[in-house]
């Protein structure tokens, strides 16, 4: 019975003096912040196992090149930082211990800067991309209120640099994206500040780019103007005023902020009548008139017609006569109903003001002339 007791508390001795297991070395990578931009800091951080304080770690690509050190802390803990200029993928190694791969995602650096944003002008976008890779595209969006408008894709030169225009057709505020997707790296955007489109007020004396925007607009439109030179003056104060009138808005000469915005998103005019082919239709409500072929507007030309005193009947009539030059005080008349003509006048109000006659600035006169040949249809309405 004693030799048992002995056994027993010498096999408790034994185990209680045994060591223990062995702990398998091991080590931990992670990345945070993945993906990096072009040139920016890579954090990585990881343990070993068993924990023990100042051992070298060392952070090696799939080239087995290193691209940072760390030592570790007294819970085997190890940090290290470096810039990422590709993606990659990179492992911690501590002495024949090595980590299992972690991706290290890399995008490109993108600036971009949006220049003046003019209505109806084309704003320029340039900017750069790193890494450079020339012979790349990048896709340039433009943005209006936060929904695009236009888009183009565009070359990247040898140093990175792009430069493109859109189109900017909407009063308000624009912003530029570019979207890069060079090999060897992710897919990477840029954004531009936003910029808003200005919407200056005009009046005869005016002159620069902004009077050229409208003039061309105004002409894109269908209102008759002579010549697009940048320059207001009564040419440019007629289509604005006969602009105004078919958008049935306040009858001005000027441009403010609502013509702008009344441009940009304009009621278009349809013609009364689709015969003949070839027309003149006198909107007396609008004090406008159009010159229609096959059912289109192809002009609108301000206009005034007989006051109600002496007014112009409503009625289809055919020019019947003409006289090119002055005849009785009238510039270049076309007679269409009696002594009734379309003709030129120094005075052309924004109302219905005349002798029963229709008339044309002064500076317009030969041109509706022209336009209204022997024969051709007139057809007056309100």
């Amino acid at each position: 019975m004693r030799r048992s007791s002995g056994m027993v508390l010498l096999i408790l001795i034994l185990c209680a003096v045994s060591p223990p297991a062995a702990v398998a070395a091991s080590i931990q990578l992670e990345v945070s912040g993945s993906p990096i931009t072009f040139g920016g800091e890579v954090h990585v951080s990881g343990v070993i196992e068993p924990a023990t304080a100042g051992e070298l770690v060392t952070i090696v690509d799939a080239d087995d090149q290193i691209v940072a050190r760390g030592m570790t802390g007294p819970h085997g803990g190890f940090a290290a930082t470096f810039r990422a200029e590709r993606t990659a993928r990179i492992r911690a190694r501590w002495g024949d211990v090595t980590s299992a791969p972690v991706a290290v995602g890399v995008r490109p650096r993108i600036t971009v800067v949006l220049w003046q944003a003019r209505l109806f002008d084309r704003v320029m976008v340039t900017g750069r991309v790193r890494p450079a890779v020339g012979g790349s595209r990048v896709r340039v969006s433009l943005l209006h209120a936060g929904l695009r408008v236009a888009r183009r894709w565009t070359r990247v030169h040898d140093d990175g640099r792009f430069r493109t225009d859109l189109p900017v057709s909407l009063p308000g505020r624009y912003r530029a994206v570019v979207r890069a997707e060079p090999p060897d790296l992710r897919p990477g955007t840029g954004t531009s500040i936003v910029k808003r489109t200005p919407l200056p007020s005009l009046a005869d004396g005016a002159s620069g780019v902004f009077v050229g925007l409208l003039e061309r607009r105004l002409v894109e439109l269908g209102y008759r103007l002579d010549g697009v030179d940048g320059r207001f003056d009564e040419r440019t104060g007629d289509a604005v005023v006969a602009f105004h009138k078919v958008q049935r808005m306040d009858r001005r000469f000027s441009v403010v902020d609502a013509t702008w915005r009344a441009l940009a998103t304009p009621v278009r005019p349809r013609p009364r009548f689709r015969w003949p082919a070839y027309h003149l239709e006198i909107d007396q409500t609008r004090q406008v008139l159009y010159t229609v072929r096959d059912g289109r507007i192809l002009w609108i030309s301000h206009v005034s017609t007989g006051k109600p005193s002496t007014p112009t009947y409503d009625g289809t009539y055919r020019i019947y006569r003409k006289v090119a030059g002055t005849y009785n005080g009238l510039s270049y008349p076309s007679y269409f109903d009696g002594g009734r003509a379309i003709h030129g006048w120094k005075d052309v109000p924004t109302y219905n003001a005349s002798h029963g006659c229709v008339r044309f600035p002064l500076w317009n006169a030969v041109w509706i002339f022209r336009h209204a040949p022997i024969d051709s249809a007139v057809r007056i309405y309100h």
